[in-house]
């Protein structure tokens, strides 16, 4: 009974030290490929602003709100200065890892893409 009571202290306490997938994200990220590459800040207070580069060219520079569900990265965007995309527009990827300093996840179209921390 001791053996238990000694084991469940110490899955609580490792639990409670692991950070939470949303305060993990907070900071800035890059995504590059030969023809695209994504700049996303995450900020403490839900807010994002990122822009996406397409073969050279701006295509988005965006602000919007995030928030993380299970494993979901959801998306609402406040502005795009491009025009591009329209204010409460929404997106949603799939997080397949979440790290210190890397994050990988899954578009809506099936793409993975690696995101890293940048410095």
């Amino acid at each position: 009974m001791k053996m238990l009571r000694a084991l469940i202290f110490f899955l609580m306490a490792s639990c409670a030290s692991l950070p939470s997938t949303r305060n993990s994200l907070v900071g800035e990220w890059r995504y590059a490929d030969k023809v695209q590459s994504c700049h996303y800040v995450f900020k403490n207070d839900g807010l994002f602003t990122g822009d996406v580069i397409y073969q050279g060219k701006l295509l988005f520079k965006f602000t919007g709100r995030w928030s993380v569900e299970g494993k979901a990265l959801l998306y609402t965007y406040i502005n795009d200065a491009m025009g591009r995309i329209p204010p409460g527009a929404t997106d949603r990827d799939q997080l397949l890892s979440v790290k210190k300093d890397l994050f990988v996840i899954e578009a809506k179209d099936g793409s993975r893409r690696q995101y890293s921390r940048m410095k």
